[in-house]
């Protein structure tokens, strides 16, 4: 059952140093926060130095009929981007609809979560999201 919160993210920008996301979140429990059209007007810019690769892991697996095969898998790393935003690699504009601040640069809650999301993202596709959603 969805708590009636969340956000998307559309890629507007990248070039070979910033990832620029233009954002929008809702809130369908607040009336002034519902955003049903999806507005996106708080901004994201990200340096891209701050997107981590995911550890590879290989292991040798013997298979049901004896032989041995080389099983890979990617493991998500985690990305301190709470302190990447305070060394000003990463620069949040809340949208409008924002109705959770959070830290002492009060950013939106729901832009943090599309960075979780986004970063994550990353890692398991291996290239830059042209699009993020959530919801809670």
């Amino acid at each position: 059952m969805s708590l009636g919160i969340g956000a998307v993210a559309k890629l507007v920008l990248q070039d070979d140093t910033t990832v620029i996301y233009e954002y929008g979140g809702f809130n369908w429990n607040e009336p002034e926060y519902k955003n049903l059209e999806y507005i996106k007007d708080g901004l994201i810019t990200i340096d891209k130095s701050c997107f981590a690769e995911p550890e590879i892991h290989q292991k040798l697996k013997r298979m049901p009929s004896g032989r041995k095969r080389l099983v890979t898998k990617k493991i998500p790393v985690s990305v301190d981007f709470p302190k990447m935003i305070e060394d000003g690699l990463i620069e949040v504009q809340n949208c409008s609809h924002c109705w959770k601040k959070m830290g002492d640069k009060e950013i939106d809650a729901m832009a943090l979560k599309v960075l979780f999301k986004l970063f994550y993202q990353y890692q398991e596709e291996e290239k830059i999201p042209e699009y993020v959603s959530i919801l809670s």
